[in-house]
């Protein structure tokens, strides 16, 4: 009986060891993407844009919100029509249109940048 005892607790610490690892790794990955997300968030508020923080999965007004850009202006800058299809996304308007995706995501990047607020000036 005490070759059993030995095996079963060798076997639990194997399996305790184990789960500890894939807690381990667990909680890194979820803490990465929490991570990049509060890091993305941070760029957003402190008003750093890049074309690759357009994504094409991203709908006018989500931009629009996001960036504190009229949807209307988003639109002209694309040469999309003023309304309609506010459910298609960049990759669907950029399809639609003819237009290039990078050339349009700087158009809109250009767009954006000239419409924020310096950092600490004052907004009306």
């Amino acid at each position: 009986m005490p070759v059993a005892t030995g095996l079963n607790q060798r076997k639990r610490k194997w399996l305790a060891a184990l789960a500890l690892g894939a807690g381990v790794i667990l909680i890194a990955f979820f803490g990465l993407r929490t991570w990049h997300q509060i890091d993305f968030a941070q760029r957003v508020q402190r008003g750093e844009v890049r074309v690759e923080t357009l994504k094409g999965w991203m709908t006018l007004p989500y931009i629009a919100q996001t960036y504190k850009v009229p949807e209307a202006e988003l639109r002209s800058a694309l040469g999309v029509p003023a309304s309609g299809h506010e459910e298609r996304s960049l990759r669907q308007w950029f399809d639609a249109a003819g237009i290039d995706p990078m050339v349009g995501r700087q158009a809109l990047e250009k767009l954006i940048l000239a419409r924020q607020t310096p950092l600490g000036a004052a907004t009306k």
